[in-house]
């Protein structure tokens, strides 16, 4: 009875010793540990671990930090390519997912509300003090320049508005006339030269000639409108 007893003992003491001496699958018979692999792009020592099956999405303790964020952050690109095709997961948390697809939605809600509480008020015609002669043309008939007081401009930025650009395009399948943007172009306009006016007074003109009208594109779906022209001094001749 006492043979059998030693020879099991003797039996379980050789195994825990067989087991204590087997090396650890993520330390002693593999190249480093897995990030330490990742952050130097060593492929060879991950497909080791791999082969281990030491899980590729195992956290480190210090940061937290995936095989997969290691290399991103230490910018192996080949190596994150690779961890990727081998089952790496880019992102673990739901939450980010879901807040991706609630963000864009309220960030554009929170735009169209925040655009249409700081909308400019219209504002009142600047008009000049005096009547002030506008002419394309150098010169004005029956006048003459006495002082040149130099270039004024006045210019105007506008956008379209979502409900003129949906009559717009129904009134484009039927043909005619574009009502809607004419309009808003004859504002721009008259807003424009009267700012240029508005600044030809405070300078002392009574004239402006040479003007002219240019329009360029600011943004999709807004223009800019300017107004500009040389602001003199006139005499009857």
């Amino acid at each position: 009875m006492k043979h059998p007893l030693k020879a099991l003992i003797t039996g379980l003491f050789c195994a825990i010793t067989i087991v204590a001496q087997e090396p650890d699958p993520k330390t002693g018979s593999l190249m480093g540990d897995i990030w330490t692999a990742a952050r130097k792009g060593d492929l060879t020592a991950l497909q080791q671990h791999i082969d281990a099956r030491v899980d590729i999405d195992v956290r480190d303790e210090e940061d937290q930090s995936t095989p997969l964020h290691r290399a991103a952050y230490y910018g192996q690109v080949e190596t994150v390519k690779w961890l990727v095709e081998k089952g790496a997961e880019k992102n673990e948390d739901p939450w980010f997912g879901l807040l991706c697809c609630f963000s864009c939605p309220a960030l554009f809600i929170f735009g169209i509300l925040y655009a249409a509480f700081t909308k400019p008020k219209p504002e009142e015609i600047p008009t000049p003090s005096k009547q002030i002669m506008v002419t394309t043309s150098p010169q004005i008939a029956g006048k003459k320049v006495v002082r040149t007081i130099g270039l004024v401009r006045g210019n105007t930025i506008r956008a379209r508005h979502l409900g003129r650009d949906i009559m717009a395009g129904l009134r484009n399948l039927v043909g005619g006339e574009v009502t809607e943007y004419g309009k808003l172009l004859a504002e721009s306009r008259e807003q424009a030269l009267d700012r240029m006016l508005v600044q030809a007074d405070e300078l002392g003109a009574n004239a402006v000639i040479g003007l002219q009208f240019q329009t360029s594109v600011v943004m999709e779906g807004a223009a800019e409108m300017m107004a500009f022209g040389t602001a003199v001094v006139v005499q009857d001749a």
